[in-house]
């Protein structure tokens, strides 16, 4: 009988060592100045129809303190934009999600590097780290954004979500499409984590997992001396971890490539990376207040 041969994947944990690893493809880094906006632009040297990702910073800082990671997005296939508004202390998720929006469609649409690259506008994903999370949900959400329209987006990646407004949850709810949500498993319902509010609203398919005793702050990059030599300040193990939950994800997402297909199944743990049976994971008891004043909950 003849059909599609079954793709036999290496165990979760290998595949998380394998895609932790610097990918491929050499990586040139542009300018999104030059389509009249601020930020950065990755992507392999050379490829036809790429899958692409914007990706959205987190409270305060650019997309040079993830510069590390959107490298790595690149060096294994996938085109990254990074704009850079949103920058102050009182930051719109919705004027980020808007910039987002804006940035896939301009890679979708033009010749990238030296005309050697394309995006296929049929392969894109949207991604973003903490209050960019958040933007990140409003950009692949149905809403129009400053008179932006929806644009198709083929996958959404959620790392570390942080609370914005009160109708994000609204906005989630119209996102149709398979969502990877990684959090902190102690913020996952917190005054700086939103990992479950937006988790249990999405619409679509939805792998949700934690890593212990870490938060937001931990993939943050500090530029320095030393990232010469590959130390690029975030903690190792959570950049680890979350470059690889990234490029699987958006690899099976993206591309099809069933190798990857464990890190989008909802009941696989993959190393460091914690499966969270949605349904059944119990809330903080201590609302987000008592949390941050340290109260102790009753059952303590």
């Amino acid at each position: 009988m003849f059909g599609n041969k079954k793709v036999v994947a290496p165990p979760p944990d290998k595949l998380m060592t394998e895609l932790a690893r610097r990918g491929p493809n050499k990586v040139d880094r542009g300018d999104l100045g030059i389509v009249g906006m601020s930020g950065q632009l990755f992507a392999p040297r050379t490829g036809r129809d790429l899958p692409a990702i914007a990706f959205g910073h987190g409270w305060l800082v650019g997309s040079a303190r993830y510069r590390d990671l959107l490298f790595h997005l690149a060096s294994w296939g996938i085109v990254v934009a990074a704009p850079d508004g949103s920058r102050g202390l009182f930051p719109s998720d919705i004027e980020l999600g808007t910039d987002l929006r804006a940035a896939a469609t301009v890679v979708s649409s033009v010749r990238l590097g030296t005309g050697a690259i394309t995006v296929d506008p049929a392969r894109i994903g949207i991604a973003g780290h903490g209050f960019g999370a958040a933007a990140a949900v409003r950009a692949a959400s149905d809403a129009i954004l400053l008179g932006r329209p929806p644009i198709r987006v083929k996958a959404l990646a959620s790392v570390f979500p942080a609370p914005t407004t009160a109708d994000l949850t609204a906005a989630a709810s119209t996102v149709t499409v398979p969502s990877l949500v990684l959090a902190g498993s102690a913020h996952l319902s917190s005054m700086t984590g939103n990992a479950l509010d937006v988790a249990e609203n999405l619409a679509g398919d939805v792998a949700f997992r934690t890593l212990a005793g870490t938060d937001a702050r931990d993939l943050i990059e500090t530029p320095s001396v030393k990232s010469l030599i590959g130390v690029n300040g975030a903690d190792r193990s959570v950049h680890k971890a979350v470059r690889a939950q990234l490029t699987g994800f958006f690899l099976h997402q993206l591309t099809g490539d069933e190798k990857y297909a464990a890190f989008s199944d909802p009941d696989v743990t993959m190393g460091d990376a914690l499966a969270v049976d949605l349904p059944n994971e119990e809330r903080p008891e201590l609302d987000h207040v008592s949390q941050l004043l340290g109260s102790k909950p009753r059952s303590a």
